[in-house]
Formats: C-alpha cells, sequence, structure tokens
C-alpha cells in the first residue's frame, strides 16, 4: 500500500511487504548484520574521491535511488506493519566515514565493521559508506533496504554521478534536503509476481515438524556448529582476487561445460567440504552437505538490475559427500572437477527462478509473527553448511559512459559480503564482478558457526582447486 502522509517532517512512502518485515524482525534481533560491496574507484588523470566530488556524486545517486533517504519505522497499532519513511533530510557528515586506510586491509576493517551490533541512530538512513585513501569505497547497508544487486546498483549509480560531475568541485555542506515529491519506492516483491504456494509445497512444510530425522532431508548433514542461544557478533572474513584475464578463462570454461560460474564453484566448494568432512573425527555422523544459494527475481518481477530492492529468493538442496574422478584425494584439475554436477545445478537454478518464490509467499502463514518464528531456531541445527551468492558481472550497461576529457572514473575491482553468523549457513561464500572483468570474493564465518581451522582450511583448499582450473586452462 502507498501513502503520502507525513510525520514530524518524514514522508511516509508505503507499508513494507512481508519479506521486507522478515529482513526487519531478524534486524530487531540483532541477527543481521551489514551487506557490504565495495569498490575500488580509479580516476585516469589522477584526481581523487575527495568530500566535495563525493558530496556532490552521491547526492545524484540518493536523489535517483529514494530508498537511500528512507528508513523502515513502526508508525501505527501494534501488530501493524512497519511503514517506509523519507526522511526530511540526509547529512552526509554522518553517514560518510573518510577513512586513512587502504584497500590492502579490507579484511580487517570488514572483520571490524561485523564485530558490533548493526544499530543506527534515528537520523540518518539505513547505509554508510568508508572511504579509503586509495579510492577504495565501502557501502554497508541494511537488508531491509536492498539485496546484494542492490548493493551494485548503489555503485553504478556512484560511477555514473561521477562521470556526470563537472570537476573540480570546491565545496559541498553535505545537507541533502530536496527530494523530488513525486519519487516511489520499488514496490514490494510480492507486489510484483506470484508468490503463492502450491498445496503440495505447504504440506511438505507442515509436516517436516512430525517426520522422524531419519527421513528428514537433512539427516547425517554437516552444518557446523548449531544455531547459538543468543545473537552473536563477529566474523573472519578472506578474500580471494582473479585478474579479468582469470576471471575471463574461468567463466570460459564453465560454458565450454555448459554450466557457469556459480555451477563451478558451488560443485568446487562441495568437493573441497566433502574432504575435510571425511577428514573429521566423526565423519561417520555425516553423508551429506546442505547448500543454499539465493536467485534474483527481478527478471519475473519486471524490476532493473540496477535497482533498490528486495526481489530475492533462494534455492536449498541436499548433496552427498563428493570425490573427484579417480582418486579422491587428487589435485583439482579440469579432467577429474565434477562437470556433470555443475550442469544440473545450472539448469536446476534456471528452472526453479519461478517457483522459488513459494519460499517467501510462506511468511504470509506467520501472521506477522516473525520474530517468535526466528527464536524458534535457537539452539538448533544450522539450515546448512554453504551459501553461495553471486552477484555476477558489474552492470557496465547501465552506467554513464566516460567523459572524452580531463579524464574519467572506473572501478577495477569489486567485493561482496555478508555475515550471517547468528542464524545462517556455517559458511558464506560470495562473489561479485567489477566494470575491469576482475572478480573479487569473499569467505564469511563466525567462531558460532564453524571452527576457525576448518573454515581456513576450507579457503586454502577452494583456492588451490581455482588455480588448478587455471593451470588446466593455461597447458590446454
Amino acid at each position: 500500500m502507498t501513502t503520502s502522509s507525513s510525520e514530524g517532517g518524514k514522508k511516509h512512502m508505503r507499508e513494507a511487504g512481508r519479506f521486507e518485515q522478515f529482513f526487519h524482525a531478524r534486524s530487531q534481533l540483532s541477527w543481521l548484520l551489514w551487506v557490504v560491496v565495495s569498490a575500488k574507484y580509479h580516476h585516469d588523470a589522477g584526481a581523487t574521491l575527495d568530500k566535495p566530488t563525493l558530496f556532490t556524486a552521491l547526492e545524484r545517486v540518493v536523489y535517483a535511488h529514494p530508498a537511500l533517504a528512507c528508513r523502515l519505522e513502526s508508525c501505527g497499532p501494534a501488530k501493524s506493519p512497519p511503514v517506509w519513511v523519507r526522511l526530511p533530510a540526509i547529512d552526509l557528515n554522518k553517514v560518510v566515514d573518510f577513512r586513512d586506510e587502504q584497500s590492502t586491509q579490507l579484511e580487517q576493517i570488514l572483520e571490524a565493521l561485523y564485530a558490533a551490533p548493526l544499530n543506527l541512530p534515528d537520523d540518518v538512513p539505513c547505509w554508510k559508506l568508508l572511504v579509503l585513501r586509495d579510492g577504495a569505497v565501502i557501502f554497508a547497508y541494511q537488508h531491509t533496504i536492498g539485496d546484494g544487486q542492490s548493493g551494485m546498483a548503489f555503485h553504478a549509480a556512484l560511477l555514473s554521478a561521477l562521470r556526470q560531475t563537472q570537476g573540480p568541485v570546491l565545496q559541498h555542506s553535505g545537507i541533502l534536503t530536496y527530494f523530488p515529491e513525486d519519487a516511489s519506492l520499488v514496490p514490494a516483491m510480492e507486489d510484483c509476481m506470484d508468490v503463492s504456494v502450491p498445496f503440495s509445497t505447504l504440506v511438505g512444510e507442515l509436516g517436516k515438524g512430525f517426520l522422524p530425522s531419519f527421513l528428514r532431508k537433512d539427516y547425517m548433514s554437516w552444518s557446523g556448529k548449531p544455531v547459538p542461544q543468543t545473537a552473536v557478533h563477529g566474523a573472519t572474513i578472506r578474500i580471494l582476487r582473479y585478474s579479468p584475464d582469470e576471471a575471463a578463462s574461468l567463466i570460459q570454461l564453465s560454458r565450454a561445460h555448459n554450466t557457469t560460474l556459480t555451477g563451478l564453484l558451488h560443485s568446487l566448494a562441495l568437493v573441497v567440504l566433502s574432504r575435510l568432512i571425511r577428514a573429521l573425527p566423526d565423519a561417520q555422523d555425516y553423508r551429506c552437505i546442505g547448500t543454499t544459494i539465493p536467485l534474483s527475481l527481478r527478471r519475473y518481477t519486471g524490476t532493473s538490475p540496477v535497482a533498490f530492492c528486495n526481489h530475492v529468493s533462494a534455492h536449498s538442496d541436499y548433496y552427498p559427500l563428493l570425490s573427484l574422478a579417480g582418486d579422491s584425494d587428487a589435485a583439482v584439475s579440469v579432467d577429474n572437477f565434477p562437470w556433470g554436477l555443475a550442469a544440473k545445478l545450472s539448469t536446476t537454478l534456471k528452472e526453479k527462478g519461478p517457483s522459488s518464490a513459494a519460499t517467501v509467499g510462506l511468511l504470509k502463514y506467520l501472521s506477522g509473527e516473525y520474530e517468535k518464528y526466528l527464536l524458534g531456531f535457537l539452539g538448533k541445527k544450522r539450515p546448512s553448511a554453504l551459501e553461495l551468492s553471486n552477484l555476477g558481472p558489474f552492470p557496465v550497461k547501465h552506467v554513464a559512459t566516460p567523459t572524452t576529457s580531463g579524464g574519467s572514473w572506473s572501478i577495477n575491482e569489486v567485493f561482496f559480503a555478508q555475515a550471517l553468523v547468528t542464524l545462517g549457513s556455517a559458511i558464506l561464500l560470495n562473489v561479485a564482478g567489477a566494470e575491469s572483468g576482475a572478480i573479487g570474493m569473499t569467505v564469511t564465518w563466525g567462531k558460532e558457526s564453524v571452527e576457525d581451522d576448518f573454515a581456513h582450511a576450507f579457503v586454502a583448499g577452494l583456492k588451490t582447486g581455482i588455480e588448478g582450473l587455471l593451470a588446466s586452462c593455461e597447458g590446454a
């Protein structure tokens, strides 16, 4: 529902959709930490991202994306849906932090960001920026205002705004007070596509609680440590960087085997996890691995890839422990890689896209009792071992063309990170592409979700596996 009423200078934009309310409930419980998309900006004539230049560009970005001027607030009677309200003004000085650090310290910077609860003053929007001295801009935002692709949308808009800014800019107060009256938020996902729940799906969900453990799909699955009894914070982050040439090789290799980069990385992660699980002292207790892969639904909702919204669902499944063909301990190569599994996953993700929206449709059966539902997971088994989120390539087609004089801005590095250490998969693998064609990956985990030694070994195995595939390409 859309409303144009105002209160205390704040304009009511619309009620939150059920999916947005679900994210809000997780945030209120302090279970959701920042979603981060970081990009490293470069100017070919040596210009720097000083405060006047950045603030001028940010003014364009905020006006183009009304969500960046909004907060989710409870404005009506108890149990009524929260409402998106637009703030009367934004002081960029309160949300932008210029730091005397550089992108080589990104792991430590993000770990510090995740070490504390996500608490925001009432007079600031649901995001902030950390600007490093080498041009890296870390966009951190609440999941309530956008999915992972929304972070890419921010940087696409900022890059366009920087290219359109006529410099040099001498000053900017950082105070934004004018917002177009006709600006509106992207509708909630359930208002853009069919999220109805098939009867068979509903029966299956209701029956889960009555099935004996040995009949459940997660029977004897490894998923790290149980969900803690209270909210926890803090995450370890490791970064993997791949050049445009290396990224192109991985993508070409995937296509040659009828799969995608997501299919390749998912299968490689299963191989690495399987080896580590088999080496555990209690290895006999595990036979399978559960994974979750978020799916963008924008192509079905008709929403632009550079809009701010939460139009996403997820595909979850369980896989038996894997071995490489011929030798379970062999180095990963093109010849022994499980390409059939990777190709099958890619096909499944394409087929499951529209129907996966039913997972959001199920939320209506909670009757708004989101926090009660979430609290029921405390102390229980984690939902999966791995979440793999791939934002895909940078949306170059939606970025303004560089100017032909005076130099121009570009982005040569992008990283996507999130931390779901209270309720989430044991390990998160996040992937994003840069304008340059490079690919950045982050692996995140918490001490309450998995043992550090296990997670570090996973990162090492993932890195070695990718190196093996790239070496096979070079030798071909």
